[in-house]
This record gives C-alpha cells, sequence and structure tokens, in this order.
C-alpha cells in the first residue's frame, strides 16, 4: 500500500509485522517509522541492533531518501548450481575469517558467480560448511538498500544494524540442515550475504560482515 506524500511522490507504508517485522524501507523527506521486532535484547557486544526500520541513511554511498520502488520488490539471488573452484577469496583472508567466524578453516573455494563469492569450509572436514559470502548487484543504492531489508521477510528473530555498511539485517537461516545466522549489509549498490555456522549468536555473522564493509565502494 502506497501513501500519497505530496505531487508525485509517495512514501512505502509499514509491512506487517508478522512478515517481516520491520517499517519503513527507504522514505521520503527523512521521516520514517519504526517497530520492535524479534528479540528486543540484542547479543552482547552487538551495539546498534534493533528492528531493521528506519535504516536509510543520506550522504553519500546510502541510500538516498527518494520515492522507493516497489513493484518489482527487489530481491536476491542465491547461487544454486553454481560452479566452485579452489582459490583465494577476493574479499577476505582464511585465517581472517576463521577468527571472526569461529571456526577453523581449511578449504576455500571462489562461486563463479558475478560477481564472484566464497564458500569456507572446515579444516578437519572438507565437506562441512562453515561460512559463505554471496554479493547481489543492482541498480540503484535504493534498490539495493530494499532488497537487504526485504531479506529479513518471515524472520521473526531478525535484528539490524545501522552501523553495518549502509545498514544490515541479520536473521537465521538453514546451512547444511542447521539454523545458523547469517547477515546481510547494503553498501551503495551491493548488497552481501554473510554466511556463518554458528548458531548463537549473530555476533560473528555481523562482526565478519564489519569486515567486508570496505571491501564494497558507498
Amino acid at each position: 500500500m502506497i501513501r500519497r506524500v505530496g505531487p508525485g511522490r509517495s512514501k512505502a507504508l509499514p509491512l506487517a509485522a508478522g512478515l517481516l517485522a520491520a517499517g519503513l524501507l527507504a522514505g521520503c523527506g527523512g521521516s520514517s517509522a519504526a517497530h520492535d521486532a524479534g528479540p528486543t535484547t540484542p547479543p552482547a557486544g552487538s551495539s546498534g541492533a534493533g528492528s531493521p526500520s528506519g535504516l536509510a541513511g543520506d550522504g553519500e554511498g546510502s541510500a538516498p531518501r527518494s520515492t522507493i520502488v516497489t513493484t518489482p520488490r527487489p530481491s536476491l539471488t542465491t547461487p544454486h548450481g553454481v560452479r566452485e573452484v579452489d582459490g583465494s577469496c577476493p574479499y577476505i583472508g582464511a585465517s581472517a575469517f576463521a577468527d571472526a567466524e569461529g571456526d577453523r578453516v581449511g578449504r576455500v573455494t571462489v562461486l563463479q558467480s558475478r560477481p564472484v563469492g566464497c564458500r569456507f569450509y572446515f579444516q578437519y572436514d572438507p565437506t562441512a560448511l562453515v561460512g559463505e559470502i554471496t554479493v547481489n548487484v543492482f541498480r540503484t543504492p535504493t534498490e539495493a538498500y530494499n532488497a537487504m531489508v526485504l531479506s529479513a521477510k518471515g524472520h521473526p528473530e531478525v535484528q539490524s544494524y545501522t552501523d553495518v555498511g549502509n545498514g544490515a539485517v541479520a536473521f537465521q537461516t538453514p546451512l547444511q540442515g542447521t539454523a545458523t545466522w547469517q547477515c546481510v549489509f547494503a553498501r551503495g549498490r551491493s548488497v552481501v550475504t554473510v554466511r556463518t555456522r554458528q548458531p548463537y549468536p549473530a555476533l560473528n555473522a555481523v562482526n565478519l560482515a564489519r569486515e567486508l564493509v570496505p571491501k564494497f565502494g558507498g
């Protein structure tokens, strides 16, 4: 549903709390609406956590406060069936990933997607995936930001971090059959998804995201 704000301008109404537990994606004129989502108490040390509403920033490299594109809704693609080859991840080294994620890393592969992604496997079991990084690029920073917010749709446990890139959300998804935490952040026209093997808390995925932000232009 769209509320008219003025001639030629519109503003997205908050999504249903049961679907995204979020408010505005990117509003007009700098205003926003906030709604509580999921856990009200973030994990220790995760300053900036909260509901994913009101994340839109301003200034160069952030999602502009213009009328949002609501149809079609921007969404992320996942690397199903994408070929992976052994190699070094261009975004983060294996040891730095291991330090932030919490598991020892052995094999590292590069996903032959565009842009490329990375996978990290456990040092003592080359079939056990401990982390994955994928990147989606959109036409505008606004579309990228909205895709980041919408990625948390249907996750009442979602936490948001306004200080990671242009905004980030963290929530749980299955990784090789186990519900683990991932962090999705927007940075300019890019949306980066960082998946970990950690079932709790979200802090490992969020710390990884913080390390990756400088690799992506604003």
